[in-house]
């Protein structure tokens, strides 16, 4: 029994993926009498986009259904196995599906809200500190591209403090200091992917 179950547990890795890979954007968008939104504009396929050429509430919807897909993968890798480390592997690999998505021929968007959506079922109040820094941050500098940034190193510092100062959450593995790196690596290279695919700028 304990073999089967050790087998079944593994299948939240795939259900991850799949969750992930629900094209939220997409579906929004042709709900909305929108056609594909990777042959329109800049061929971005975003929560950001979606505000652009939908407006305030379907980008609302998107966002919600997008840190939605983040913490449902969390919750059903943990239905399925009590191995903290394949949790973890569950929500990386459903910001992987939502980045590289099966149903849209492997695009994606940059996933911040995803990885909200993980962040925010596995390290809530670390998270929590992270974006009210980043938010004021943004106020302050109006520099949204090195926000992110700022958000995960934020994270990971309250990940630090948590464990090893206040010596709070001794329960989890000491390897989830390093998610939020982890999965923040993963962005950027999504980050980097999408600009040099991106179009020239004419002028």
């Amino acid at each position: 029994m304990e073999g089967i179950m050790a087998w079944y547990s593994f299948l939240a890795i795939p259900l991850g993926y799949l969750i992930g890979s629900f094209p939220s954007t997409l579906i929004i968008g042709r709900l909305m009498g929108k056609q594909d939104m990777r042959t329109e504009g800049d061929g971005k396929i975003s929560a950001a986009a979606v505000y652009r050429r939908m407006g305030r509430i379907p980008y609302a919807i998107v966002v919600l259904m997008d840190i939605g897909k983040g913490a449902l993968a969390i919750v059903a890798a943990r239905a399925l196995t009590d191995s903290v480390a394949l949790v973890l592997i569950a929500g990386f690999f459903a910001y992987v599906g939502h980045s590289w998505s099966i149903f849209m021929k492997f695009q994606g968007g940059l996933g911040a809200t995803v990885m909200c959506g993980v962040l925010g079922a596995t390290v809530f109040w670390p998270l929590v500190i992270g974006l009210v820094v980043g938010v004021i941050y943004l106020l302050i500098t109006r520099r949204s591209g090195v926000g992110s940034v700022v958000v995960i190193g934020v994270i990971t510092i309250a990940l630090l403090v948590q464990r090893f100062i206040l010596h709070q959450e001794q329960e989890q593995p000491w390897y989830i200091v390093l998610y939020p790196l982890i999965l923040g690596s993963l962005m950027m290279l999504k980050h980097l992917q999408t600009r040099k695919l991106a179009p020239k700028s004419r002028g």
